[in-house]
């Protein structure tokens, strides 16, 4: 799972290019950005497929959310 440093690293805004690692179950996927692992709760009602490409800006740090950077305002939240 994503490390500490990386997680505090975050700012609000920021957008990350992730990958679908794994899809967990129909709410939730492991997302890759760089070697960090984000488990997130899908919210979209978008199926998610492994290796989809994900952009994920950062909504708010605490607790953290990201929404899919499409300009659709669709939401994910980390679950961890």
């Amino acid at each position: 799972m994503a490390s500490r440093s990386f997680l505090r690293s975050l700012e609000k805004g920021q957008i990350l290019n992730a990958l679908v690692e794994e899809v967990t179950s129909d709410r939730e996927a492991l997302c890759n950005f760089q070697g960090e692992l984000l488990l997130i709760s899908n919210q979209t009602g978008k199926k998610l497929k492994k290796g989809d490409p994900v952009r994920l800006q950062v909504l708010s740090l605490y607790p953290l959310q990201f929404q899919i950077f499409d300009g659709r305002g669709s939401q994910f939240k980390r679950v961890i």
